[in-house]
């Protein structure tokens, strides 16, 4: 099991001013592995459709074959927030 890191976009202390296209590199890498299982996490306190990783889950494996979505953080979600809906799409 490998854990990737998120998608960083802003370089912060010494990290390479190219920190997103190194993450990006290294996510593609692992994922485009026809053996791997993809473990898609989003947060629900988040907007789906903004999620980099699942971006990058549905160009690799356009058909969902080896992609499990993960959904996390149901706890903080917004009160009257309905965690359905995302969880059925």
């Amino acid at each position: 099991m490998i854990d990737l890191p998120g998608i960083t976009r802003i370089a912060i202390g010494d990290q390479p001013k190219n920190i997103e296209q190194i993450t990006r590199a290294m996510c593609h890498r692992y994922m485009s592995d026809s053996r791997t299982i993809i473990l898609c996490v989003v947060p629900a306190n988040a907007d789906m459709t903004n999620s980099d990783g699942l971006q990058m889950a549905r160009e690799i494996d356009k058909k969902g074959i080896r992609t499990l979505g993960v959904i996390t953080k149901i706890d903080i979600m917004d009160r009257g927030t309905n965690a359905k809906k995302m969880i059925m799409n």
